[in-house]
């Protein structure tokens, strides 16, 4: 709270700008505001003497007097020493970069060439002379191993159309005997004389065979007449006989 210039007094300002006691002219907003009017509160003071009887005597206590609030001192910054300018670094000398020695690209192996797929061996188609034997009407066609599977490499189905029903006289060499009488089995299978034959033939025998059966070996070229009876894995000729 601030001391007023005139009367030395701590003052508050009021509305129109004045000293709270005496009416001086306050013009600084550092002083603190009252809502009142110089006029209104030497009204107040007035109203209040009359109101008091004249026998008492009233004693005012004086206001306390206030402490004038110290401005605040203002504190100097200390002026910055200006400290020594760093001694300037010694330049680098910067040597060059040396340019990456470019190793040379490999030369690059030329792809082997690929080999031209062989072409698929031709089909070797029955001569007219076998073709003769095959459309034989009735009786007995005489063929070896070779002979059958060069018939059925060119058309399996026309060569069993045409040997259905027929008698067959086969040449070949014996590859493999089963003779099982008390499972009912006797057959030999018959191939070519390099054992490389892709269709083999099954001759299927009687119990009335089984001696000359038990007299072959493995090896041994024979003849056998049967009747066609069809192909699945092998060429198969049933009711066979040995042929000397």
């Amino acid at each position: 709270m601030r001391t007023c210039p005139n009367c030395g007094r701590l003052t508050l300002r009021t509305e129109d700008w004045a000293c709270q006691w005496c009416g001086y002219p306050l013009l600084s907003r550092a002083y603190k505001k009252i809502d009142k009017t110089f006029k209104q509160l030497q009204e107040e003071r007035q109203s209040a003497f009359k109101s008091a009887e004249p026998e008492l005597e009233l004693e005012l206590e004086p206001e306390p007097e206030l402490e004038p609030e110290r401005e605040p001192e203002l504190e100097l910054e200390p002026e910055p020493v200006s400290e020594p300018e760093p001694e300037p670094e010694p330049e680098l000398e910067l040597k060059p970069e040396r340019e990456p020695e470019l190793k040379p690209k490999p030369k690059r192996k030329p792809l082997p060439k690929a080999k031209p797929e062989p072409e698929p061996e031709p089909v070797p188609q029955p001569t007219p002379a076998l073709e003769s034997k095959l459309e034989a009407p009735s009786g007995e066609i005489k063929l070896s191993v070779d002979e059958l599977n060069l018939v059925y490499r060119a058309d399996k189905l026309a060569a069993n159309e045409k040997l259905t029903d027929k008698i067959l006289t086969v040449t070949g060499v014996v590859d493999k005997i089963f003779v099982r009488d008390h499972l009912d089995i006797r057959y030999i299978v018959l191939t070519d004389a390099k054992k490389a034959a892709q269709w083999n033939v099954r001759c299927t025998f009687g119990v009335e065979s089984i001696s000359e059966l038990s007299r072959l070996s493995e090896g041994q070229t024979v003849r056998v007449r049967g009747k066609y009876d069809g192909y699945g894995k092998n060429i198969i000729l049933k009711d066979c006989v040995l042929v000397g």
